[in-house]
């Protein structure tokens, strides 16, 4: 999987987001998603809210104020994503998101995620299938997923354990720190260093983004080793 510059997954964003948009104008609003309690209305929500904080963010580090309305619609925010997207931006510059300040190397695949996956959603409540992901939106969520469930890590079993994730980009190991008294510890990503892994799951570099997602369930992975670590996965990694 190629490398990504910020530029090519701004790009991706954009056009994720707008294809988003492009369908949910004749969308049902009432129409139910892949998402607990959510509709179509709370996706489309959702993502106008995001685009544009994240369209906020990336002007901000250009020096420019963010873009009129505050509460933009759907259309709105994701044009505004656009016009960001064209500003030329240090990879090192700090970020500042939500869930804390990131350079934007990190931030614009993490943007490009969110895009896709959302993307995605509505395509799932409209026809019940997931599109084919691109390669930059795939690059993109190889940059962003082992992080990200190192971030949201939560619930963690005793002892160490260890789960690779196989299929996408370099492939991602989560680890427990373990403790010496036997007691639970704490999630970590962590790179190959000889120990082996208690489950591990593979598949498409797809199945494993929607996967980690909680979009999909570990019935669609092919899964060796401890299957109760599949099946607890979301438990061990909430969100997003």
């Amino acid at each position: 999987m190629a490398d990504l510059t910020a530029l090519a997954a701004m790009a991706a964003a954009s056009a994720a987001y707008r294809r988003l948009a492009e369908r949910a104008r004749t969308a049902d609003p009432d129409l139910p998603t892949r998402l607990t309690g959510w509709s179509v209305g709370d996706l489309v929500d959702h993502v106008a809210w995001g685009a544009a904080m994240e369209a906020a963010a990336v002007r901000a580090v250009a020096g420019l104020p963010a873009a009129d309305p505050v509460s933009p619609s759907l259309v709105e925010a994701v044009t505004a994503f656009e016009q960001a997207a064209g500003l030329q931006v240090d990879p090192a510059a700090a970020v500042v998101l939500p869930a804390g300040t990131v350079p934007f190397a990190y931030a614009a695949p993490l943007f490009a995620f969110e895009a896709a996956v959302h993307s995605a959603d509505l395509d799932h409540a409209l026809t019940g299938e997931d599109p084919p992901l691109s390669a930059d939106e795939l690059s993109a969520c190889a940059v962003v997923i082992g992080p990200m469930l190192d971030l949201l890590a939560s619930t963690a079993p005793v002892g160490e354990v260890v789960i690779d994730l196989v299929g996408l980009g370099d492939g991602i190991r989560l680890s427990t720190n373990g403790t010496e008294d036997g007691a639970a510890g704490a999630w970590q990503q962590s790179v190959p260093d000889g120990r082996r892994a208690a489950t591990t799951l593979t598949g498409s570099a797809q199945d494993v983004v929607l996967f980690a997602s909680g979009r999909i369930g570990a019935n669609r992975l092919q899964v060796r080793g401890e299957a109760e670590h599949a099946e607890r996965f979301k438990a061990y990694f909430p969100g997003p």
